[in-house]
């Protein structure tokens, strides 16, 4: 079998000379020439720096005056390689330039695969397998292979060794100057700067910011004609068009400045069955860059450079939320700032996965690739409308039926998915050898180093691109017989990889057997900055919701309690606001989503509480896993709290094995989502918390990017329509920007206007069609709140819009004016704060109570209606008697006596919000809303329930100078 490739030729990467030498201060670096502005930003940079730090050290205790010999910079930060290895065969090795991709034989492999590393998994280990839905033909082997070559390999092998434990490199607390600020979740925080005044600063000015014109796009430079334009595009209509007809249209709009363009590799695999074309498309990552950094709208919002956040003064305790508080971003500023002092890292969050295009019947697929940089903020990656990420490729989903060999059919997807996504990110790979100068929204240039720093992608995907076997772990190099335990096994390394691919090719490799290796060119060779260790991103919705807790968790639990006795509780438990009811049980429901798996993980707690005490600690120890994994902010001592919460598991994990809940052959260790989530802490402090690159987010953007794509094509060919669709819509998308732009402009000119712009103008009215969905679009994988959409029903109840109009001003107010916690202990306004409790004698936990803030609607849901009513709908029988004891009991001094009569009339509202401020304890969870119902049946004239009845329970206090349930 062969695979042909041909390639459209494309336009390389322009690579910018090296800065111009600096003149010596006393705040420049003597071993790197970087400059810092003063001798204390240089103590800083010696106390950070681990290669200017040593050999400050070692210039100190040998007492020499010349350091030359030495401030020349290594060439891979944290290699692998020993440290009695030549220096220079290091450089020659991750400089060696790339395999042209016009080679005659694409498909064919450098080595030949053992026999029994391509056996399929048996049949038993099945249901506890890592198969995803849409994945085919995942990739297996058998363990008698590995097991075998574990004896020939070196016992002091570095790649396969625990590493050791890292040292500490940050300066003495003196020696850092920290700036106290508060963060967007109201935290008080502590802010350590990177130590440089030219990292991720400009190298130059823009002079003339203006010197390319913007084209002649026809009637589109009417806005209102625009407006039309792209309605017409978003809904397929065709009548009452300012143009004669939808060609004329679509003219004007393919003169509309657009992305990059797009180039197809047009590529034959030949078999012994036939032969077949396939064509992999893409687009330049490097100038999907230079836009962004350069957009209006994206620029403002980007971080060129690394910091570190602190709880305290004295940085007890690291926080890690977005990416540039991690660490990757700051070892990679290290690393490459130790040859360019004005280096500006990009670190480039790569997403793939293969979708379904058709809904109910065909086989039609795509494999999108997106890219976005983690210098953005997490919150605007995950809003579709801010194109925060952008779609780079369509990587092709053959069915290679010329193929009739499974083992070969795989090989030839492996190799043709390494050479597509190895074309597609070269021009990364060729910046990142001595950046690229781009030009910024602030008007300032910078020399930018994009790395691959993050692929986000579910398990089968992440194997390939690993080039890993499914039975091992694509991120560490733990055997497959102990991946069912808590190890602490050497992450994986791109140079170890690599090594074990070339020694293989050789002359055969027990490393590479050992490591679970596919014998392929990765396409990450190349990129020299990537960490294998924490390239792959955890994955929330598949291996915790989808894995952990509905394939294994939820049914071990099933099998102890009984299904029956699971759906029973399920349908007998309360309804409370902001959690979803399972009427029908769960084990009737066949497709799960996100959202209903994360209602499920809800309930799942008190569903099997009078279960065995093991199967209740394992139970809550991936529960609590779970639920800090999904915050937006940790910090050192609740990723400890992670890793506490996983050690329980498997301390009691045995109980589901015991119990004959999980009886497969290899037990724990055919559950690779189990092991997978042990990493999580790692990768956590590499590059932030989890919520900035989950799969739930490349899940949302295939319906933008492929699947609309699809359906407006005429499905014949249908990836070069989709490609010329999704480039119109980010033309019209970057031309509103535009537009709006200039109009934000001519109104700073004009001084005297007495109306509101957005009055006049149609275009700022235009600009804000895709805001209102900003709110779903982060709520989308957000827990479910059934609740809300019930509200709708309920409008015709509510007495007009000024009941909701009321409702969103009070808790738009509560939200601005409660960021912080402790201004409600200023204030002392009641519903504004959590007040602390008095703990216990000899108790040293802290414990707060919420104190919410109570909010009526304006207007009531019934009016004038009469008690006798009421106790006719409610069935408060006792109504009158108890309103009138109430107010007596209120009013003791009342001049008039106090009655009740049952035909008083009395105004209704059927709910009560609870408006919460954040807890002191988690401010990065932010204010949330609670509703306390209580509505009736609502029944029709034919007697049929439209609304069954809600009337939730409440503690009332009732002796504030009681406490628990004396005070009620």
């Amino acid at each position: 079998m062969s695979l042909l490739h041909t390639e459209v030729q494309n336009k390389g990467s322009d690579h910018q000379s090296s800065p111009p030498p600096i003149t010596k201060d006393p705040g420049q670096c003597p071993h790197c020439d970087r400059k810092f502005g003063g001798p204390h930003g240089l103590t800083q940079h010696l106390g950070h720096d681990p290669h200017c730090k040593a050999i400050h050290e070692a210039s100190i205790n040998a007492e020499t005056s010349s350091l030359s010999s030495a401030t020349q910079p290594s060439g891979s930060y944290g290699s692998d390689h020993s440290p009695d290895q030549n220096e220079n065969d290091v450089i020659a090795q991750v400089a060696e330039e790339p395999v042209a991709l016009d080679i005659p034989q694409l498909g064919d492999t450098v080595g030949q695969l053992d026999d029994d590393d391509s056996s399929s998994m048996t049949e038993s280990d099945s249901s506890d397998s890592d198969s995803d839905g849409d994945s085919t033909e995942s990739d297996s082997d058998s363990e008698g292979g590995d097991e075998d070559a574990e004896s020939d390999l070196p016992a002091d092998d570095p790649h396969l060794n625990p590493p050791p434990q890292p040292i500490n490199n940050d300066p003495a607390d003196n020696e850092v100057e920290l700036e106290e600020s508060t963060d967007q979740y109201g935290n008080k925080v502590y802010i350590e700067r990177y130590p440089s005044d030219t990292a991720g600063e400009p190298i130059y000015r823009v002079l003339n910011e203006n010197n390319h014109p913007y084209p002649d796009v026809g009637q589109l430079a009417d806005p209102e004609a625009f407006e039309i334009a792209h309605l017409l595009m978003a809904s397929g209509l065709r009548a009452l068009m300012p143009w004669k007809n939808n060609r004329d249209m679509l003219r004007d709009v393919d003169k509309l400045p657009h992305g990059p363009n797009w180039r197809v590799h047009n590529m034959r695999v030949r078999g012994p069955g036939g032969v077949e074309d396939t064509e992999s498309w893409g687009r330049d990552p490097v100038e999907v860059l230079k836009q962004m950094v350069k957009s209006k709208q994206l620029g403002p919002q980007l971080q060129f450079k690394p910091i570190r956040k602190y709880t305290t003064s004295t940085r007890e305790e690291r926080i890690r939320d977005e990416g540039w508080t991690a660490d990757r971003m700051w070892e990679l500023q290290d690393e490459i700032g130790a040859k360019d002092p004005h280096a500006t890292i990009l670190p480039c969050v790569v997403s793939s996965d293969e979708t379904k295009l058709t809904s109910f019947s065909g086989d039609k697929k795509a494999h999108p690739v997106y890219i976005t940089v983690m210098n953005l903020p997490k919150h605007y990656r995950r809003k579709i409308s801010k194109r925060a990420n952008v779609l780079i490729g369509y990587l092709p989903v053959p069915k290679l039926d010329c193929v009739p060999d499974k083992e070969e059919r795989r090989k030839a997807r492996r190799n043709l998915f390494h050479q597509c996504l190895k074309s597609l990110l070269k021009p990364l790979a060729e910046a990142c050898e001595n950046g690229v100068e781009m030009e910024c929204h602030d008007g300032g240039v910078r020399r930018i180093y994009p790395v691959l720093t993050a692929y986000v992608a579910d398990y089968p995907e992440q194997c390939k691109v690993a080039c890993t076997k499914t039975s091992h772990c694509p991120t560490c190099v733990v055997k497959p017989g102990q991946r069912g335990d808590l190890q602490n096994s050497a992450y994986r390394t791109r140079d170890a990889v690599i090594d074990a691919m070339k020694e293989e090719a050789e002359k055969g490799s027990a490393k590479f057997r050992r490591l679970g290796l596919f014998q392929v060119k990765p396409f990450w060779e190349k990129h020299k900055y990537t960490d294998m260790g924490c390239l792959l991103t955890p994955d929330l919705l598949h291996q915790l919701h989808k894995g952990v807790l509905k394939d294994h968790l939820t049914k071990w639990a099933a099998h102890i309690v009984g299904s029956k006795v699971i759906d029973e509780r399920h349908k007998t438990m309360p309804e409370y606001h902001g959690m979803r009811h399972f009427k029908n049980g769960i084990s009737s429901v066949s497709q799960w989503t996100g959202r209903e798996l994360k209602e499920m993980a809800k309930v799942l707690l008190p569903v099997i509480a009078d279960c065995n005490h093991e199967v209740v600690q394992a139970a809550r120890s991936i529960l609590d896993f779970v639920y800090l994994a999904h915050s937006s902010a940790l910090t050192d001592g609740e990723l400890e709290v992670m890793e506490k919460a996983l050690r329980t598991f498997h301390a009691h994990k045995q109980v589901f094995r015991r119990n004959g809940a999980l009886a497969t052959k290899k037990g724990f260790h055919a559950i690779p989502k189990i092991h997978m989530i042990s990493h999580y802490t790692h990768i956590i402090r590499k590059l932030g918390t989890p919520d900035g690159y989950n799969t739930e987010t490349s899940e949302r953007l295939h319906i933008d990017f492929a699947k609309l794509g699809y359906r407006a094509s005429n499905k014949v060919n249908a990836t070069k329509q989709m490609a010329l669709y999704i480039q119109r819509i980010e033309a019209l998308a970057m031309h509103a920007s535009y537009l709006d732009e200039q109009v934000r402009i001519d109104q700073q000119n004009i001084k005297d206007r007495e109306t509101t712009p957005e009055l006049d103008n149609p275009l700022l009215e235009f600009a804000e069609i895709g805001d209102p969905d900003e709110e779903d679009e982060e709520a989308w994988d957000e827990w479910y709140d059934e609740e809300e959409a019930e509200d709708n029903d309920g409008r015709e109840e509510l007495a007009g819009a000024g009941v909701i109009v009321g409702q969103t001003v009070e808790l738009e107010d509560f939200a601005e004016t409660d960021e912080l916690a402790e201004a409600a202990e200023v204030t002392g306004l009641r519903g504004h704060g959590w007040e602390q409790e008095q703990p216990p004698v000899n108790d040293r936990h802290v414990c707060f109570h919420p104190v919410p803030e109570i909010v009526l609607a304006k207007t009531p849901t019934n009016s004038g209606m009469s008690i006798d009513r009421i106790v006719e709908l409610n069935s408060t029988d006792d109504l009158a008697r108890d309103l009138t004891h109430f107010l007596r009991r209120e009013n003791p001094n009342h001049d008039a006596p106090i009655r009740i009569l049952s035909n008083t009339k009395l105004n209704l509202w059927s709910r009560a919000r609870l408006f919460h401020s954040a807890p002191p304890f988690k401010t990065s969870e932010g204010p949330h809303t609670q509703v306390v119902r209580c509505q009736p049946a609502k029944i029709d004239r034919f007697e049929r329930v439209l609304r069954p009845p809600r009337f939730d329970t409440v503690l009332v206090l009732r002796d504030k100078g009681k406490s628990g349930i004396h005070s009620k």
